[in-house]
């Protein structure tokens, strides 16, 4: 693509249809739903995508990486969309528990914690994404007793999709299209299934925000907020641990449940990124699995662009199309439900002078790399801090 996020002057993130039927996992029903995420490389190591929810409402959605990675900063990283899907499902399902015990809170924040490390070298081959649990505090003002408001949180765990996400061990599959030619792969398991149209193919042309009579929410915003210090340039490895915090909180802005999130690097002079999701099923935002989604699109994207930039490639056009399934079943009793997640399933599309057997390699380095395709490949159940009514509770 020749145009970057900010050529034409749209928002960050803006609606791209007209269609407003909900996500019935976003409305806490029982079912299977896919979200879909098209994504393209723009300049540099910016990135837009379609973001497509279960219902059939699609955002328009903007990443780039900060100056430590030579980005231009103008909005979030993929790390900051993936701490925030997973605040704003989680927040969903606790609203949901309270409701359905009749008993709504009073108060409810979050904050969440990610930590990434990357092993050796984009340069030398040997580089590898590694993740350790979240780790998340949730307080709560209620007049629930302790062990009631402990049953509630495990109740909400148990069904949230995204939690799912992070306890199973997700094993991905793969496509590759080099320069409109699919090819076998070797190494990753391909899904075996028909490719869907190429992004590019698919949309010619920039998305444009739609016209409504109805005012539209900000759903990604810059906040002027930025970490202490001086930044400084990432190095394409290490024989150490490179370790990546990134930070979040969230709450309801809206008791109907739209969420505000603000995620962050917390690395010197990161930026920090707000983010609006609606977990009412209004079609306002994005719901968390779908910011969620796009978060794994956005970061799979960004290792390709670096194991390219690192290594002077001659490879341009990268995009891809990625599915993501979730359910919820019905769990032990009438009140406690499943969430689950399924393996990623990613169709990459690029185009260039290298031998198939070396864009086959940049394949399998990307997957090696994404720091959330490693949260998928292993079970990482996160670690829960409850605070009820200023107390420290035991979950």
């Amino acid at each position: 693509m020749s145009y970057g996020i900010d050529t034409y002057g749209y928002p960050l993130g803006f609606k791209a249809n007209t269609e407003n039927t909900p996500s019935t996992l976003t409305l806490n029903q029982r079912g299977r739903e896919i979200v879909k995420v098209e994504a393209c490389h723009l300049l540099g190591h910016q990135r837009e995508a379609i973001l497509t929810e279960g219902g059939g409402a699609a955002w328009r959605l903007t990443s780039d990486e900060g100056l430590h990675l030579k980005g231009t900063d103008l909005a979030p990283f993929p790390f900051g969309y993936f701490n925030a899907g997973l605040q704003a499902d989680l927040l969903n399902r606790i609203r949901h528990y309270a409701n359905v015990l009749k008993r709504p809170l009073t108060d409810l924040h979050i904050r969440l914690d990610n930590e990434y490390w990357l092993l050796g070298s984009f340069v030398t081959g040997s580089g590898r994404g590694v993740a350790n649990p979240s780790q998340i505090e949730i307080r709560i003002k209620s007049d629930f007793s302790d062990p009631e408001i402990t049953q509630l949180i495990n109740y909400a765990m148990q069904a949230s999709p995204s939690i799912a996400f992070l306890n199973s061990v997700l094993k991905s599959t793969f496509s590759l299209t080099i320069n409109g030619k699919r090819k076998i792969l070797n190494e990753l398991v391909d899904p075996m299934v028909d490719i869907p149209m190429d992004p590019f193919l698919r949309y010619p042309a920039a998305l444009q925000p739609i016209k409504s009579n109805q005012p539209e929410i900000d759903i990604i915003r810059k906040l002027a907020t930025r970490e202490d210090g001086n930044v400084s340039i990432a190095p394409p490895g290490s024989a150490t641990k490179i370790i990546r915090n990134i930070k979040g909180h969230s709450h309801f802005s809206n008791p109907q449940g739209i969420t505000e999130i603000e995620s962050w690097l917390g690395l010197p002079g990161m930026s920090h990124f707000q983010f609006i999701s609606d977990e009412r099923g209004t079609c306002k935002a994005p719901s968390g699995l779908g910011l969620l989604s796009a978060g794994i699109a956005f970061c799979f994207i960004t290792q390709i662009a670096r194991y390219i930039e690192n290594m002077k490639l001659q490879v341009n056009g990268i995009r891809l199309v990625q599915y993501n399934p979730f359910s919820i079943t019905a769990g032990e009793n009438s009140i406690a439900d499943i969430g689950r997640a399924e393996p990623i399933e990613t169709h990459l599309f690029l185009n260039g002078t290298l031998s198939d057997d070396m864009f086959e390699n940049l394949l399998n380095m990307s997957a090696r790399t994404c720091y959330l395709h490693a949260s998928a490949l292993n079970s990482l159940p996160p670690k829960i801090k409850l605070i009820h009514n200023e107390k420290e509770t035991i979950v």
